[in-house]
């Protein structure tokens, strides 16, 4: 996909390779609503594709900062953990990177 680097976003924080991973998650997520936070999880960045809510049970992916999936959050069977670790408990909230 390093077609659409020229046209990802530009954002003011985080990876390189996170202008790409947003590029991709727009293409699905709601028109409104959606949104990347970063998190502190583990001692490490992790960053959250919240979707909205404009379809039932869409998941909420945490990827690390080389963008590699670790896991996902909610969905149908509502997960809560990451590795095995309950994230809300384990996590703190460093910043909103990106909304719709």
């Amino acid at each position: 996909m390093a077609f659409l680097s020229g046209c990802a976003p530009r954002l003011s924080s985080g990876p390189k390779c996170l202008p790409d991973a947003l590029t991709a998650f727009q293409t699905w997520c709601c028109a409104s609503g959606a949104h990347l936070d970063k998190y502190s999880f583990q001692g490490q960045p992790v960053y959250l594709f919240e979707p909205g809510t404009c379809g039932a049970d869409m998941p909420t992916y945490v990827l690390d900062q080389h963008c590699d999936t670790l896991g996902f959050l909610g969905g149908f069977a509502g997960f809560t953990q990451i590795q095995g670790i309950d994230f809300a408990s384990n996590a703190s909230f460093q910043g909103s990177i990106w909304k719709n």
